[in-house]
């Protein structure tokens, strides 16, 4: 214990803290990361898809979402997503949700991220 006693020793002691404290952030971003990363990407695609609802039929939308979501690995099929449809305003409204647990430190900590993304944009008509 005399090695901490001394100034030298407690600024190894802080460092070695401050390594862990490092490790622990780098970690909980690893894990954080990649769920956020698919919830970014599938909303994304969901707002192309609103976008160009004046060109693409409700079964050609859902059939790229559903298979968005089996490119991510997400829990989502066709009774996940709430498409509707306003053609007198051309907006269309996409919607879905899924939850996804994540672990800390191996199983330590556990924590459930509920993800919503819900997507309203308008489209255009073709000009006659």
């Amino acid at each position: 214990m005399q090695v901490f006693g001394n100034e030298f020793g407690g600024s190894r002691l802080k460092v070695y803290l401050w390594f862990l404290v490092l490790g622990l952030l780098i970690h909980a971003a690893l894990q954080l990361v990649p769920p956020y990363m698919d919830f970014l990407r599938m909303k994304d695609t969901m707002t192309v898809k609103a976008g160009v609802a004046q060109v693409l039929k409700d079964e050609e939308i859902m059939r790229d979402l559903v298979a968005k979501a089996k490119e991510l690995d997400l829990p989502l099929t066709e009774e996940y997503f709430i498409m509707d449809r306003d053609n007198d305003r051309r907006r269309m409204k996409i919607s879905t949700a899924w939850d996804v647990d994540v672990k800390f430190l191996g199983n330590v900590y556990v924590y459930t991220y509920h993800f919503r993304p819900v997507v309203d944009e308008s489209f255009m008509s073709f000009m006659r």
